[in-house]
């Protein structure tokens, strides 16, 4: 069929096919039905072994099959590359996860509860589930990162592996078992056709008393199916019509078994090709010998441990081994495609000649090395980042939510034209009363603050206890106090920035409070209601009173109208 190519490789033993087009219906069902599965990276269909039905199938639809071009290492290459490239990807989606829940966590430490007020604790626990989805998917797409990298080094450390000399050689053993279990059946089916087609084994006679041939033909081997089988026995199906179908299967056994022969044949060619090549198995290189000694798996795991070979078989060596439990030796017989290292007999007695042998006993040998091969060292697995980390045992509990009440936090906007107004220096005290979430202390950069008074400080007040522990969590150069601020009775302060509660005035109690705590020349920036009674109490003597613009507030759940109120002592 035009546009269509096939190739086998006897590297991994598929067949692969190429169309340049999209196959029909009916071709594709054929394809599929045969075993080859479609690989949309290669653009290709492949099977996973070759049979004779799937070669028939591709020399019908391309009329030859070509060799592979590429080799096994080649695709595994390929494949790696690919695997990188998902790893790639996955990481990037892992990022902008965290990106995300870092948006809108908007600074909350991982594990820490979301604090709202009661107003926003619907839309607060909306986000929380956004949080905790988005956790998730993070930790999962660094997981799969980590899984594509290590999928594309197992590509290529199998492709190599299948390359190594001994791997070749039990694949050698295990192609020559497969091609002897065709020549049985083979075997078996050529006496049966023999007797179907012998003249002479017509008038035989079994000894007890039945004929040969039709006892032949209803055994399991006879060739008949099983229905066949109860038509002949039932008389619904004549005997010569039953000898001629089991003739058929017979020869049509032989045939199949012939293909597959052949097959096991060119492949052992190749194998045993590339196994000359790359020099053979440690046995072929140096030949296993009584005396000797060998490295393999029964072997001690110290460094220079060798098992002294006692008898060298056709195939195979046998050493000595013990279980170590106090019992005595025992033989293991190790095939020579199983040994990873060999000594002769003479390069055991040189190696004792020049004083080498460090330890010796009845099964094995402990030979100094003079440049002992260092084993590669692995390389470390890679940590999982600390944010990755952190999501990752934050949702063992979940993001959670907690309402506080009277929460308003001060939008970064206005806390930042509150922290200009109040003209903070190096030097100053100063106070946030009710400081909620904190908003106004991250805004006036508290990290430039410590508890040496010579640099000022920076003391925060909070009546809610959670609240007041993430403020010493989130600001640990803060003074932070856990205590009602129309109780708290505390130093006297430069500048005072403050976000009052505004419910049933308190707003005016916390600023005539906040007022008293002031320095001579000192300074209150504060936020509060814009009523009738806040603009009698403060705006006349204050320095600057100046009405928020609608909507300030909104998206911290109120639509209260705000001013700003600053006053000087």
């Amino acid at each position: 069929m035009n546009g269509m190519t096939a190739t086998y490789s006897p590297d991994d033993n598929k067949l692969r096919l190429y169309s340049m087009t999209r196959l029909d219906s009916e071709t594709y069902t054929r394809v599929k039905t045969a075993g080859f599965k479609w690989a949309p990276k290669q653009d290709l269909f492949v099977a996973p072994m070759w049979t004779p039905a799937r070669e028939d199938l591709l020399l019908e639809l391309c009329e030859e099959i070509g060799d592979e071009d590429t080799s096994l290492v080649d695709r595994a290459e390929q494949r790696a590359e690919r695997f990188e490239d998902y790893s790639d990807r996955r990481a990037g989606d892992s990022q902008k996860a965290t990106a995300h829940v870092k948006s809108i966590a908007d600074g909350i430490p991982f594990g820490q509860p979301i604090l709202v007020g009661h107003h926003s604790e619907k839309h607060a626990r909306k986000h929380a589930e956004q949080i905790e989805n988005g956790m998730r998917k993070a930790v999962k797409m660094w997981d799969q990162a980590k899984y594509w990298t290590s999928r594309a080094a197992g590509a290529l450390s199998h492709a190599k592996y299948k390359e190594r000399p001994d791997v070749r050689a039990r694949r050698i053993k295990t192609i020559e078992a497969d091609k002897r279990k065709q020549e049985r059946t083979r075997k078996e089916a050529e006496k049966f056709l023999k007797a179907y087609t012998d003249p002479e084994a017509r008038g035989v006679t079994l000894k007890d008393g039945r004929e040969l041939l039709p006892a032949l033909l209803v055994t399991w081997e006879g060739g008949l199916s099983h229905e066949d089988t109860r038509r002949l026995e039932d008389g619904e199906l004549d005997f010569e019509t039953a000898l001629e179908m089991a003739t058929a299967a017979k020869r049509r056994v032989i045939e199949w078994c012939n293909r597959w022969i052949s097959h096991y044949d060119n492949r052992l060619s190749y194998e045993r090709a590339m196994l000359d090549e790359a020099g053979g198995t440690k046995a072929d290189q140096t030949k296993p010998e009584k005396g000797g000694a060998c490295k393999c798996w029964a072997t001690g795991r110290g460094r220079g441990c060798w098992s002294k070979i006692v008898k060298v078989n056709k195939v195979s060596v046998t050493v000595l081994d013990n279980w170590g439990n106090g019992g005595r030796d025992f033989t293991r017989t190790m095939p020579f495609d199983k040994l990873s290292a060999l000594m002769s007999a003479g390069q055991v007695e040189q190696a004792r000649a020049e004083g080498r042998i460090l330890g010796e006993d009845d099964r094995s040998l402990i030979i100094s090395e003079d440049a002992p091969a260092k084993a590669p060292t692995p390389a470390a697995p890679e940590a999982m980042p600390a944010e990755i980390q952190a999501m990752k045992d934050s949702l063992k509990a979940g993001v959670q939510t907690v309402a506080v009440d009277q929460l308003f936090p001060t939008p970064p906007g206005i806390a930042a034209y509150m922290v200009e107004l109040a003209e903070i220096e190096p030097g100053m005290d100063v106070l946030e009363p009710s400081a909620g979430t904190g908003n106004l202390i991250g805004a006036m950069g508290g990290s430039m603050f410590d508890h040496n008074p010579e640099r000022g400080s920076v003391t925060a007040v909070e009546i809610n206890q959670k609240l007041a522990a993430r403020l010493e969590t989130e600001f640990p150069l803060t003074a932070v106090h856990c205590a009602d601020f129309l109780e708290w009775t505390g130093e006297q302060f430069d500048r005072i920035i403050a976000n009052p509660p505004f419910v049933n005035g308190a707003d005016i109690k916390h600023i005539r409070h906040a007022f008293g705590m002031l320095k001579p020349g000192g300074r209150l920036i504060s936020l509060c209601a814009n009523g009738p009674r806040q603009r009698e109490e403060f705006k006349n003597i204050a320095d600057l009173w100046e009405t928020l613009p609608e909507g300030s507030f909104q998206e911290q759940g109120t639509g209260v109208s705000v001013a700003l109120v600053v006053l000087r002592a």
